[in-house]
């Protein structure tokens, strides 16, 4: 195409203006990029499959009826009570009552259940004498939503246990039902979850993760089209040498355009539809959400541009990528909050557009903050977008002013 587009040129002597020049290349990135089956397997094929796929994979967005071992050595009513309200939790499931600690180490060990709980001989008799009694908890401390899943729901019990056993006391003393509730509890907690009610962890994970999928997608599939062309050894300009340093502008441009339409396809699947279809949080207005991506996606197009000038193979663009992949996703705070990394780790984070985009994207989507509430990262955005644009427009006049001195040599010669 670019062969046939520079014979007509040269044929007509045609001077194209710029916005001409914008939709020319426009056009041929985005043939590049429909013909390339690795890129659109990656742009395309991977938004349409890591959303889902992970969306689907949290769909259960809580941890329920884990399978877990209850140890009674104490065999009296209040053990049996105390199993039998720990089993009622959605939480967890009392699926054996291993007869001592080494048998239910054995069923741990072999994964058939994921968690111990010890009620010691004496349990029941200490309760009756006024003295406080033990439950002892084995949780796996290596998976972390195991851990805090058996942990909260053994607190859970214990508190309306000890409840229970509090008000019967205190009726036996000769309160009334009323007031024994209020002696037993005289401070009433009212909680309330804000953002994300069922504390589910889809909820919480795949808004954001949503966005590092957009962005590493379009960083590997950009770098796999700039190393095809690098290794291609072609020209990426129509106009004759002379005049090519009018043409950097037009090309980035057009380039930008070609990668924004295909962006658009995969924000329609993955945050509206997919956000959509499983429910996550959405107090934020679509316009404003869209209003908060533009310059996201700017900013991520023009660095994979500005990445892509550096790789002569594709090969070398997909190992480049992916590599940065888990560190872009650990940087950008979902997996641990910003606030608790070092602070030069914290401003390295800022390479990447989605350490920016991603609070101020939670904050609009979930907590339905105001546009005036992000305007500061919309702005760091933008600056963002504008910095790698202005690197790789340097990098571009510079590789024109390399050929011209190159085609200069040559005629001299």
């Amino acid at each position: 195409m670019g062969k046939s587009i520079r014979k007509m040129m040269t044929e007509k002597e045609h001077n194209p203006g710029s916005l001409e020049l914008i939709a020319i290349h426009f056009k041929q990135e985005l043939k590049e990029v429909l013909a390339d089956k690795g890129a659109m397997l990656i742009l395309i094929g991977a938004m349409i499959i890591y959303p889902l796929v992970y969306s689907i994979g949290y769909s259960g967005e809580v941890l329920t009826e884990l399978p877990v071992g209850l140890v009674d050595l104490d065999q009296s009513s209040f053990s049996r009570q105390y199993s039998r309200m720990l089993d009622a939790t959605s939480e967890l499931d009392v699926s054996c009552n291993p007869s001592s600690l080494d048998e239910a180490e054995n069923l741990f060990m072999k994964d058939e259940i994921k968690g111990v709980l010890l009620i010691p001989k004496g349990f029941g008799k200490d309760i009756l004498e006024g003295k406080q009694a033990h439950v002892s908890v084995y949780a796996d401390g290596s998976y972390f939503l195991k851990y805090k899943t058996e942990i909260l729901a053994s607190n859970m019990v214990n508190s309306y246990f000890n409840a229970g056993v509090a008000v019967q006391r205190y009726m036996i003393e000769g309160k009334s039902f009323d007031q024994a509730v209020v002696a037993s509890s005289p401070i009433s907690t009212h909680t309330h979850i804000l953002y994300n009610p069922s504390a589910s962890y889809g909820s919480f994970v795949m808004p954001g993760l949503i966005l590092i999928i957009i962005q590493q997608t379009l960083l590997i599939g950009i770098g796999i089209l700039g190393g095809s062309f690098s290794a291609s050894k072609k020209t990426p300009f129509l106009l004759p040498e002379n005049r090519r340093r009018r043409e950097v502008l037009p090309y980035l441009l057009g380039k930008t355009g070609a990668y924004l339409l295909v962006s658009l396809f995969n924000v329609a699947l993955a945050v509206i539809l997919v956000h959509h279809w499983f429910n996550y949080p959405d107090k934020g207005s679509i316009l404003h959400v869209m209003m908060l991506l533009f310059p996201f996606l700017l900013a991520v197009i023009f660095l994979g541009i500005a990445l892509s000038t550096l790789f002569k193979h594709r090969e070398s663009a997909i190992v480049f990528m992916v590599f940065l992949s888990p560190i872009a996703l650990f940087l950008s705070g979902i997996s641990w909050p910003v606030s608790a990394m070092p602070e030069w780790l914290v401003v390295l984070s800022k390479i990447f557009p989605g350490t920016t985009a991603i609070p101020a994207y939670l904050r609009l989507r979930t907590m339905g903050v105001g546009m005036s509430d992000i305007r500061h990262d919309m702005i760091a955005l933008y600056i963002q977008a504008a910095v790698y644009a202005v690197f790789t427009l340097v990098y571009f006049y510079l590789h024109v002013y390399a050929d011209n001195s190159k085609l200069k040599e040559e005629s001299h010669t």
